[in-house]
């Protein structure tokens, strides 16, 4: 005698499947998350251009050295010195000495001196600390905006994130042990606001 089989019933697509509350509690913390992070790094990024002297104004200029246009000599350092220039030398990246790992690294100039591999390393780590420097202020800027109006949330968070890290390690050299606590709690609230970027709702894009 035949029976009956009984087959499970099919899931439905996931175009019927229930959606989630458009104003769920984790669609709320990230909203609210996402508004202070972005907040933060764009006015970090904004200070950067403030005057260090009082009546305080905003330019591009006050991050910037001012240098001649004619002989291309510096007439006043902007505030990156200030800020890149003790984590620089304090942390020993103007030493060639820092970078010696062996006569591997070393090479003949063309009036066929002999550069050592540390002085050279030590030249492409001046040069890569110049233009992070530079352009610090304008990826925080960037990377705020991407957070606080939601676009491309992930690179944003990312880069953010990424910043804040850069940051800490800067501080680490000193070492300044508040500031690496303070930078660090920052890249980890930039890192918990990833985990809850599937809630996002309220962005120019859910990405």
């Amino acid at each position: 005698m035949a029976t009956d089989a009984t087959t499970p019933s099919p899931s439905p697509e996931p175009s019927l499947r229930e959606a989630r509350p458009c104003c769920s509690e984790k669609t709320m913390a990230y909203l609210i998350m996402r508004v202070l992070l972005g907040l933060m790094l764009l006015i970090a990024g904004m200070e950067k251009f403030k005057s260090s002297d009082s009546p305080y104004f905003y330019s591009f200029k006050n991050w910037h050295d001012d240098v001649d246009t004619k002989s291309g000599e510096v007439i006043k350092a902007g505030r990156w010195l200030t800020v890149a220039k003790p984590i620089f030398e304090f942390g020993g990246l103007n030493n060639p000495e820092v970078f010696q790992f062996g006569t591997f690294l070393d090479t003949k100039t063309k009036d066929g001196n002999v550069m050592k591999g540390g002085e050279r390393i030590s030249n492409l780590v001046t040069w890569t600390f110049y233009y992070y420097a530079q352009y610090l202020p304008y990826l925080m800027l960037l990377a705020g905006a991407m957070i606080l109006f939601g676009f491309l949330n992930r690179i944003g968070l990312f880069l953010g994130g990424g910043l804040w890290m850069s940051l800490a390690s800067g501080q680490m050299l000193l070492p300044d042990n508040p500031t690496v606590f303070m930078l660090s709690q920052y890249t980890l609230m930039v890192a918990f606001a990833l985990s809850l970027v599937k809630y996002n709702r309220f962005a120019i894009t859910r990405f």
